[in-house]
């Protein structure tokens, strides 16, 4: 009477053990062992490298001071890649191209070290009378711009520093000059048209070195306006717009007039 339970959990035994194998096998044949792997994806064809440099990347906005451009090219290898083609251009800080300062050249090509080097000049004052900053560009010049590696620009950042607070120290005697200036429409203010602006101003005791103009239809108000002493302005909507003249004389006096234009 006794061994009937040894017996009966025997039976339970076995039966696991068969539910277990039957588990195996279907798995098995479920595919668990046929798993594919993809394979990794290798490196690219194309690794080349462009680094460019300036030095030194601190510039006074004097007309005279310059830094030293460098564009490294490399191979995959970390080569130097001789004899290859180098075009540089300048760009504000947003990085659209705009002519700051001046190049040496607007190409170069990489010597025996895949160096290729320019000369970056910066902008006399009266083109930069605020702190800046300028980017030199730089790309390979290859067979499609749309390329791996041709389309894709490296730049260097250099800091522009007015020259004025060094050049024209404000003079506490000096009496600022004075701001005047005619506006000339000989096609009359109907959009599209173009404005001739001249200025008329003047400075009793020194010399006006700085003309500029703002006009607020500007896209881009914040940028830099026009330096000089006439200058003409293209409306192409109507509305009312002003137009602010600001001269500065060699003591660093300032004066500023303004005109609003109805365009219809």
């Amino acid at each position: 009477m006794r061994m009937l339970p040894m017996i009966s959990m025997l039976r339970r035994r076995s039966v696991g053990y068969v539910v277990v194998a039957v588990l195996g096998a279907t798995l098995h044949g479920c595919g668990v062992n046929e798993i594919e792997i993809p394979e990794l994806s290798g490196p690219s064809e194309r690794a080349e490298s462009l680094i460019i440099t300036a030095t030194p990347d601190l510039l006074v906005a004097d007309g005279r001071s310059f830094a030293v451009v460098r564009a490294t090219f490399r191979d995959r290898n970390a080569e130097p890649l001789r004899g290859r083609a180098i075009a540089f251009h300048t760009a504000d800080e947003t990085g659209r191209f705009a002519s700051i300062g001046t190049l040496s050249s607007d190409v170069a090509v990489t010597d025996g070290n895949g160096i290729a080097q320019i000369i970056y000049t910066a902008p006399p004052r009266t083109d930069a009378t605020a702190n800046q900053t300028v980017l030199v560009q730089a790309r390979a010049i290859g067979n499609d711009f749309n390329g791996q590696e041709g389309g894709l620009y490296r730049e260097a950042r250099i800091e522009l520093r007015s020259a004025e607070p060094r050049l024209f120290p404000l003079n506490p005697t000096n009496d600022p000059p004075k701001c005047f200036f005619i506006v000339e429409a000989p096609l009359g203010l109907r959009a599209p048209v173009t404005v001739l602006f001249q200025t008329t101003s003047s400075d009793g005791d020194g010399t006006i070195v700085r003309y500029e103009w703002r006009f607020s239809d500007d896209p881009n108000p914040t940028l830099p306006g026009t330096y000089s002493p006439d200058t003409a302005h293209v409306y192409r909507q109507a509305g009312t717009w002003r137009v602010t003249h600001t001269v500065t004389d060699d003591d660093g006096g300032q004066s500023s007039c303004f005109v609003d234009l109805d365009i219809s």
